[in-house]
Order: structure tokens, then sequence, then C-alpha cells
């Protein structure tokens, strides 16, 4: 007899469609349990009378997908795959098969099998076996198992036996199954755990009927049996049928029956097609048929009750019951619990809980060492081995009553109590010992709530009321101790006349973790909150979502003192209503040190002192500090103060997105005093509503330096003083400020000032995109003073006052005086508008130095005094100033005008490309007085138009000095005067002029108009020049008594103009040659 073909010649997919489950499991997911249902209801091979050959019987690999059910296990889906390693076609086979499923539960499981199978010589019978690892995944891990099996067919029928051995852990994380309950002196736990079992089956079938056109009917039979841990095994059975009424459709009909899961109906329908599947069920011989087996891996449940443990001991817990009044005589078990707590105290030791049922105590009581007390009104959670649950009955909110004090002993607990001390006493104390945790009480009119002593280890005070307390809420009072952790949080201390909660860690004591987070102070006649390190080190400090809504001094207080050290500091989410100093007060004092400080999310509402006060003195450390989003609607001082005094090191600084309502002082005020060191400091978009003095104040006075300072999107809404303020003062240094985007509304001095005094130093300002609408005094004032110096200086793309006098004085003021310098000093791409007095200003005085000065591309509109002004007077020099690109419009004044007065010198001036139109006096005019001297000037390329007097104007007078001018290429239209004026008088020298191709076009009186009553020659060459509906002579020329005024090739005067200066007066000039001095 032989086999018939199972696989065709090329791989295929097979795919099994599933039908319905019947019955249920009777006590636990039997887990992979289809796998076992595949291996239960595997069809008979049918012997055929002819025999194929051998190359016909070739296995080839094939891939599967499926979906399937079966009684006592999940559904679940499938991808399986056969492999074959090696093979004598039609005779024998190695191969691997795997498989990978997922079930309905949502966990994963694996099979992966090596296998062996033989045909019999006349192929007449098969006998193969194998060996496996599964694995199935449940809820708390993986189970493992190995697995190994035998078969054998012959004459029809089949033969199959498997065996199954859990490998490594064989149960999982055991579990509650209900309610705990006190039984005794224990909390007992009905649980559950799943457990894998090992086991093995056999099978036998064969066909029993014909079924005509739809094939053979096959019946199959077997036993299986599983044992689990610490359980008796079980024997069971199954039966099915199996068909296949057409190529591919497989259909099985089974039941099986143990004494575990009970009875169970099993139904499996199949399809398949490809080289790999099997096509009748007469096939079942062949080399390549997946092995049948239980795929999964057995699972079973286990139910026990056991005694809550503690997951560190593995001991049981023991409880003490008491219920306070009760005239039963009581041995402390649940059923007969005491009458009076000190019973059970008296009898706990260490490990063990005293259960307190609601109920008035005859007082107060001590706690023994290593003992827990707890009431059940709050819930009471437990950690057992089956994970947290609650104490039975907890949560119930009924707290027994306490007429006394409660002390605690070494590593004890107190939770749920009503605490009532005697007057002038503690409401609980713990004094001198180690490691304490108090919880969920309600303490009522005591000295201090709850007094933490000279206590040491790990300190855990939480969810505690208490109210009316004489001197502090919560007092941690160390003095040489050391605690690992203290965590204060979400108490609630309704009253207290001292401090809210005061932590004090004195002469050498040390706290690795304070945590003070959520806790919540009505009313405190002293401090809200207060951490003081005392010569003694904190290491992370925590201060997070609390509320404080009164407080008699600081709301929060966080102290470094006599070389004190925090390492770490963290205060975020605080809302602090109404204190009588300080909302928030950081000091690091004589030699103290806080390092790392982040001060986030606090709101304060009304302060009597400063919003946010940080404070380095006395030789102190203070930061790096991040302080951002803080809000402080009112303060009577500034809104937020950082300062360093006598030689301390505070920053790096940030404060950032921040809001600043009603200040009496300086919105933000930046300090660094007597010899200190500010490291870089960083403002970004903070607001201030209103300011008594200063929006910003940052300053560096007597000795002290400040890194960078850089100020970004800083709003001042009013400021009664100035609107934004950088002071170097009395020989102190600022390496680089920048002041980027800040808006000033209105300002009751200046807009922006930048001071260096007393031999101050600033490297680098820069002022970009401001924009200044009001001030009283000056847009920007930039001023170097009493022997100081600015290295470089810009104001840039600022927009400075409005419509109407918006600035009451200068647009921009940049001034050097008495023996200061400013090396270079930028003034660019500004809108003036509205301006009282001189829109931008420059001044070098007395036996001062201004390097080099740029101002271009500005516009000036609506200016009540000159537009742009420069000056050197009093022994003062500058060094090059460049006037360019400039817009100018409706100028009181003079439009541009550059002055050497009084010894001042002004090496280089050069304009050039400036737009001037309706101006009240002189277009540009540059003017040496009294000793002044300008030695170039050049005009160039300018457009002055609608101007009451001179359009282009220079002269010396009083003993200045013009060495070379030179006016070339600008354009005059509709001046009051004359388009051109140049003059020397008295004892002034003007040396050489240039009037070159210039435009000049209905000049009231003379087109050019040049003069010389000084004892010095003055020559000039006029050239190309047009003249254009002048009103008088185009050319007006003439001298004083003793004075020479030379013009190069006077005679061709006309000519050399375009024949545009026709009309020649000439009242005392000569010919000059050019080229001979003093002509050009």
């Amino acid at each position: 007899m032989t086999l018939k073909q199972m696989h065709s010649a090329t791989p295929g997919l097979r795919l099994n469609s599933i039908g319905n489950r019947f019955g249920r499991k009777k006590r636990q997911r039997w887990a992979g349990g289809l796998a076992a249902v595949a291996c239960l209801v595997a069809g008979p091979a049918w012997a055929e009378p002819e025999a194929p050959s051998a190359e016909a019987l070739a296995v080839q690999p094939w891939v599967g997908v499926s979906f399937e059910t079966a009684g006592g296990s999940q559904d679940f889906g499938s991808l399986e795959g056969f492999l074959p390693l090696g093979q004598v076609p039609g005779q024998q086979i190695w191969f691997l098969q795997g498989r990978a499923r997922l079930d309905t539960a949502g966990f994963l499981g694996s099979n992966l099998l090596l296998g062996y199978r033989t045909l019999s010589g006349d192929r007449a019978s098969l006998t193969g076996g194998y060996i496996g690892v599964d694995t199935q995944a449940h809820g708390g891990g993986t189970f493992y198992q190995a697995g190994a099996g035998l078969e054998h067919v012959r004459n029809g029928w089949e033969l199959r036996g498997n065996v199954y051995w859990p490998l490594g852990d064989r149960s999982s994380t055991t579990t509650l199954l209900s309610a705990p309950f006190f039984e005794g002196n224990q909390l007992l736990l009905p649980t559950t755990r799943q457990v894998a079992m090992a086991g093995g089956d056999v099978s036998v079938g064969g066909a029993i009927a014909t079924l005509g056109s739809l094939g053979t009917l096959n019946a199959y039979g077997g036993l299986y049996y599983y044992s689990p841990p610490d359980q008796p095994g079980f024997l069971g059975g199954r039966a099915w049928l199996a068909a296949s009424p057409t190529p591919g459709l497989n259909l099985r009909l089974g039941m099986q029956y143990d004494a575990y899961f009970g009875a169970n109906v099993l139904l499996q329908t199949g399809f398949s097609w490809g080289g790999s599947g099997p096509q009748t069920a007469a096939t079942g011989l062949a080399l390549g048929q997946p092995i049948q087996r239980t795929m999964g891996i057995t699972l079973g449940a286990e139910a026990q009750v056991q005694a809550a443990l503690d997951p560190d001991t593995n001991q049981a817990y023991r409880f003490y019951h008491v219920q306070p009044g009760s005239s039963a005589a009581g041995d402390g078990t649940a059923a007969a619990p005491y009458g009076a707590i000190d019973p059970a105290l008296g009898v706990a030791s260490s490990g063990d809980r005293v259960y307190v049922q609601p109920g008035n105590l005859a007082g107060g009581f001590t706690i023994p060492t290593g003992v827990q007390v707890l009431s059940p009104g709050p819930l009471q959670p437990l950690r057992t081995q089956v994970g947290n649950l609650v104490l039975p009955g907890s949560g119930s909110g009924l707290l027994p009553h306490v007429p006394g004090t409660v002390t605690m002993g070494h590593d004890s607990l107190l939770s749920g109590f009503a605490v009532a001390p005697e007057p002038g006493q503690d409401g609980i104390q713990a004094l001198g010992v180690r490691s304490v945790t108090i919880l969920d009480n309600q303490i009522l009119a005591a000295r201090n709530g709850i007094l933490l002593n000279d206590v040491s280890g790990n300190v855990i005070v939480r969810r505690n009321q208490i109210q009316d307390a004489s001197q502090s809420g919560i007092l941690l009072n160390l003095s040489g101790q050391t605690v690992n952790t203290a965590d204060l949080s979400n108490n609630d201390i309704h009253q207290a006349t001292g401090d809210g909660l005061l932590v004090r860690a004195a002469d050498s004591s040390q706290i690795s973790s304070l945590q003070l987070s959520q806790n919540r102070i009505g009313s405190s006649g002293e401090n809200g909150l207060a951490v003081l390190a005392d010569n003694s080190r904190l290491g992370t400090v925590a201060i997070n979502q609390t509320q404080i809504a009164t407080a008699g001094e600081n709301g929060v207080l966080v102290l470094a003192n006599d070389g004190g050290q925090i390492d770490s500091l963290t205060l975020q989410q605080l809302d602090l209503g109404t204190t009588g100093t300080n909302g928030l007060l950081l000091l690091a004092s004589d030699g103290g040190a806080i390092g790392d400080v982040t001060i986030a999310d606090v709101a304060v509402e009304q302060s009597h002192g400063n919003g946010v006060l940080v404070l380095a003195e006395n030789g102190s450390d203070l930061g790096p500090l991040d302080l951002t989003q803080l809000q402080v609607a009112a303060a009577a001082e500034n809104g937020v103060a950082v300062l360093a005094f006598g030689g301390s090191r505070l920053g790096p600084l940030t404060l950032s997105q921040s809001n600043l309502g009603q200040v009496g002082s300086n919105g933000v005020l930046v300090l660094a005093d007597t010899s200190s060191a500010l490291a870089n400091t960083t403002l970004n978009t903070v607001t201030i509503q209103s300011a008594g003095a200063n929006g910003l104040l940052v300053l560096g006075q007597n000795g002290s330096s400040l890194a960078t300072v850089t100020v970004n999107d800083f709003t001042v809404g009013r400021a009664d003083a100035n609107g934004l303020v950088l002071i170097a003062d009395s020989g102190s240094q600022i390496a680089t400020a920048t002041l980027s985007a800040p808006q000033v509304g209105s300002a009751g001095e200046n807009g922006v000032l930048v001071l260096a005094n007393n031999g101050g130093q600033i490297a680098t300002v820069t002022l970009d995109s401001g924009n200044i609408q009001q001030a009283s005094q000056n847009g920007v004032l930039v001023l170097a003073s009493n022997g100081s110096q600015i290295q470089s200086l810009a104001v840039t793309n600022t927009g400075i006052g409005s419509e109407g006098a918006a600035i009451a004085s200068s647009g921009i003021l940049i001034l050097t005086a008495q023996d200061s310098r400013i090396e270079t000093a930028t003034v660019e791409g500004n809108r003036l508008t509205g301006i009282g007095a001189t829109g931008i200003e420059l001044i070098a005085s007395d036996q001062s130095q201004l390097g080099t000065a740029r101002i271009s591309g500005n516009q000036l509109q609506a200016i009540a005094d000159d537009g742009i002004f420069v000056l050197a007077e009093g022994q003062s020099q500058i060094s090059q100033t460049t006037i360019a690109g400039n817009q100018l419009q409706s100028i009181d004044r003079a439009g541009i005008q550059v002055l050497a007065l009084n010894q001042g010198q002004i090496a280089a001036t050069q304009i050039s490309d400036n737009t001037l139109d309706t101006i009240g006096a002189d277009g540009i005019v540059a003017f040496a007085a009294t000793g002044g001297q300008l030695a170039t000037v050049t005009a160039d390329s300018n457009r002055v138009s609608q101007v009451a007097q001179n359009g282009l104007s220079l002269f010396a007078t009083d003993g200045g000095t013009i060495d070379q001018a030179a006016l070339v290429n600008n354009q005059t239209q509709t001046v009051g005067n004359n388009g051109i004026f140049g003059f020397a008088g008295g004892t002034s020298r003007f040396s050489t002029l240039r009037v070159v191709s210039n435009q000049i076009q209905g000049s009231g009186n003379q087109a050019v108009e040049l003069g010389n009553e000084s004892a010095q020659s003055f020559c000039a060459q006029i050239n190309n020049n047009q003249s254009i509906a002048t009103t008088n002579f185009d050319a007006n020329l003439f001298v004083g008594a003793g004075s020479t005024l030379q013009v190069v090739d006077l005679a061709q005067l006309n000519q050399l103009n375009n024949g545009t200066f026709t009309q020649i007066n000439n009242a005392g000039a000569t010919a000059g040659s050019s080229g001979s001095p003093p002509c050009p």
C-alpha cells in the first residue's frame, strides 16, 4: 500500500477560514488551545493502491495564515511556515516548522520545531518525531515550554504522542481575586495566578465511513494528562470527526472533557490550496504535512487565600485593632479589638500596625519604634506581594479624636487622627528620632502644629491640616543632624502666628533632598514658607505648587547664611497673595551659596516690599538663575530685584516671559555693588505696566563688573523716571549690553538712559529696533562722564516720539563729558517724530573724546529745534563725523548743524546724501567759534528745500578755524536767504572752500555769498554750479578792512558756472590761482 502525494512542485499559500466555537472554559483560559485542537483533529492518511515516484514526493517550503477557534482557549490568528532542511525525496526529510500567534486577548505566542520523518521502503508507513520550544506571553511576562513528539501512520491509521515540559518560572504574578479581609491579627488576601502545566497527549484514528462523492468520514480519539504545579494532575479525553467534502475544504467537529476545564464542544473549518496544503484527508502521511500537537502552552488558574506579606521582609503583616470606648474585653484581633490604644501600643513591636477605629481616645500617646498607627479615615495603602492595595474600611473620612500630644518614635508612622493638644503644647512632635511619617491628620490650636526637632533619616509629612498654631504650623528644626529626604508636602496650614512652614538647618546639618510641594498657607504672622541653611548644606530643594494667601513678612524666604549651601533650588507654580515685605526673597549672605536656581510661574498679588528679591551679599555666591513666567500685580518697591553686594558673585541670570504690574520703584532692578560680579544677564519678553522709578535699571557701581547684558522685547508701559537704564558707575565695568526691541510707552525722564560715570566702563552698547513713544526729557540719552569710557555705541532702527511734542527734549542725545571717551558711535535707521528739542544730538564736552561718529539713514520729522546737531567744545575732540542718507522734514531750526566751540576739534566731517525739507533756519551748517576747529568739512549730494535762511552755511568766528571745506553736488531749492553761505570773521580762519557742481534754485537773497572779515586769507573755488531763479545776486563776494578773499579764476566766474552767474557783486574779492595756497 502506498501513500498519495501531498505537495505540488511549487510552494503555495495555505489559508484556513474558521467556524464558530461552542462551549466555555470553566476555570481559566487555556492559552494556545487551538494549537491543541490542531493536534487532535489531524485526519488519517489513507493508503493508495499505486505508489508515485520519489521525485514526485519532493517536499517544497510553504507558508500559511489562519484564524482558528477552539473550546477551552482564546481564539487566535497565526502565521506559520514549513522549511525543509534536507531530504531524500519520497524517503526521508529534516525540517523546521514555525508559527507566530496573536490571540484575541492581545498576547503573542510562538513555536519553533525541528522534525524528522521517514517513509518505509514500500511507502506504506511513515514514522517521525520532533523537538521544539514554545512561548506564550501573559500579563506579567512570558512562559516557556519544551516539547517532543512521535508519530506513526500505517494502513490508514494514525498514532501520535506528545509531551510538554514548562521551562523556568511556571507561575505568573499573583493577583488579587476579591476584596481582602481581616482575620485575627492578619490581613488575608484571596489571590489567583496563572500556572503552566506539564503534560502529554496520545491520539489514534482512521476512516469509518464513505460519504460518496463527499469523500470519507474519519474518526479520532485520544487521552491527555496535565499536571499543574502544587496541585493534583488530571486526565481528560477527546474525540472528533473529520471530513473533506471537496478538495481543500476540511471540516472537523468534536468534544473534550476533563475535571479541570470541563466539557467543551470543538468546531473547526479550514480551507487550503497551493503546493504545501493537504488536498484530502488521505494525504496526511505526506512528508511535508504540519506536525499535529498542542501548539500553545496549557495554562491553569490557582486560587488561594494567603496572608498579606511585606515585600521587603517577606513576613506577614501584623495588625492590632482598637475600637475606642469599647467595654468588651479584647485581644487586639479583628473580632475582639482593644477598647483603648495603650494596650495595643504596649504589645506592638517594630513592623506592626495599630488600626484605630473612629472614637474618642483618652489622651495623647507615644508611638513605639517601628510601629504604624493608622485610622480608617483616609485611604490607607499597603504594599503587599500582590501589589498596592488599601486596608479594608479605610477612606471613610472619620478620624479618631486625640485630646493631647502624639509623640513619634523611631521609624514610626501616624495617619488619620484629629489631634487637639493641651494649651501651649505641640500637636504632633518628633524629638531626636530617626525617620518619621505623618500623614492625613488634623491639628487644632497647638503651639507648633507639627514639630520635628533634631530628627534624622527620612521625614515625610503630607496631607495634614493645621488650624490656629500659636507659633509655626510645621517646624523642621535641625542642629547637627543628617536627613536623607524630607518631604513636607500637600499640607493645609490655615493660620499660624509665626511662620506657616519653617525648615531650619543649623550647625553643620545636612538635608540631601527637601520637597515642599502643594502646601496651602492661609495666614502667617511672619513668613509664609521659609527654608534656612545656616552653616549647613541642603542638596536639592523643591518648592512647588504652593499657595500663600497672607504673610506678615515674606511670602517665601530661602536663605543660605554663614557659609550655608543649597546645591539646587526650584520654585515653581507659587501663588502668593498679600505679603508684608517681599513676595519671594532668595538670599545668600555671609559666605553662603545657592546654586542652580529655577523660579518659574510665580504670581505675587500684593507685596509691600519687592515682588521678587534675589540677593547675594558679603562674599556669597548665587546662581545660575533662571526666572521665568513671573507675575507681580503690585509691589511697593521693585517688581523684580536681583542684587549682589560686598564682593559677591551672582548669575548667570535669565528673566523671561514675565509681567509686572504696578510697582512703586523699578520694574526690574539688576545691581552689582561694592566689588561684586554679575555674570551674563538675559532679559527676554518682560512687560512693566507702571513703575514709580525706572522700568528697567541695570547698574554696576563701586568697582563691580557685569558681563554680557542682553535685553530682548522689554516693554515699559509707564515709568515715572527712565524707561530703561544701563549704568556703569564708580569704576565698574559692563562688557556688552544689547537692548533689542525695547518698548517704552511713557517715561517721566528719558526713554532709554545709558551712563558710564566716575571711571565706569562699557565696552559695547547696542540699542536696536526699539520704540519710545513719550519721554519728558530725552528719548535716548547716552552719557560718558567723569573719566568714563564707552568703547562702542550703536542706536539703530528705533522709533522715537509720536505725533505732537512726545519727546520733550532731544530724541537721541549722545554726550561724552569731563575727560571721558566714546570710541565709536553709530546712529542709524531710526525714526524720530514729535521731538521737543533737537532730533539727534552728539556732543563731546569738557576735554572729552569721541572717536568715530556716524549718523545715517535716519528719518526726522516735526523737530522743534535742530534736526541733527554735532558739537565739540571745551578742548574736546571728535575724530570723524559722518552724517549721511538722513531724511529731515519740518525742522523748526537748523536741519544739520556741526559746531566746534571753545577749543573743541572735529578732525573730519562728511555730510552727504541727506534730504532736508521745510527747515526753520539754515539747512546745513558747519560752524567753528571761540577757538574751535573744523579740520575738513565736506557736504556732498545733499538735497535742501523750503529753508527759512541759508541752504548750506559754513563760517568761522571768534577765533574758530575751518581748514578745508567742500560743497559738492548739492541741491538747494526755495531758501529764504542764501543758497550757499561761507564766512570768516574777527580772529577766525577759514582757509579753503570748494563750491562745485551745486544746483542752487529759488534763493531769497544770493545764490552764493562768501565773505572774509578776518586777518587770515580765505580762498574759494566756485565752478560748475547753477544759479536758478535767484532773487538778488548769483554771487555776492565781500571783504572787511584788511581782509583777503580770493576766488579762483574770478574773472571767468560766470563762464565757470554754466553762464548762470550773471549777477555778481564783488566787494573786494581778488582773483586766486588754483593750487596756490590757500587756494584749492
